[in-house]
């Protein structure tokens, strides 16, 4: 299922690359993250370290010359540390149950937060979650009705 979810996220990221110019946060980002979209605390998690790690980029574009390549680096780097971190510290566990800010994933922070800086948040995270949706909605259809695992 990670596998065919993987590829669904591919077909339709570059679909919304040719026809409407956007990116999806990154080539393989829209499957990973329709696997996670009964997880809403996992995905605020994603969001704010996606968020974290472009405003760190931006201000230290300030400073220094980072453009293509650089920024690209910088970013995984940065959403791969600020992942590990989250994982780690932003797990709160209350009485009913337990809440999970980590993002999903290594590299989806970095990825998410390069396209922030090319595209604009809003665009990115609208492109993103449309496409995310999509790719679980055909994975429920390809597996009638099967629940996907948690």
């Amino acid at each position: 299922m990670i596998e065919l979810a993987i590829t669904l996220g591919l077909i339709l990221s570059l679909l919304s690359y040719e026809v409407f110019g956007l990116a999806a946060g990154g080539i393989v980002v829209p499957g990973y993250i329709a696997l996670q979209l009964s997880h809403p605390d996992r995905l605020a998690g994603l969001v704010g370290i996606s968020l974290i790690t472009y405003m760190i980029v931006k201000i230290l574009g300030n400073y220094t010359f980072l453009y293509g390549r650089r920024q690209m680096v910088l970013s995984l780097l940065l959403g791969c540390l600020l992942a590990n971190f989250s994982r780690y510290f932003l797990t709160i566990n209350l009485e009913s149950t337990t809440l999970e800010l980590q993002a999903v994933g290594w590299v989806i922070p970095g990825l998410i937060a390069h396209w922030f800086a090319k595209q604009g948040i809003f665009k990115t995270i609208s492109v993103l979650f449309v496409s995310s949706v999509l790719v679980r909605l055909i994975l429920i259809l390809f597996f009638a009705g099967a629940l996907l695992p948690e």
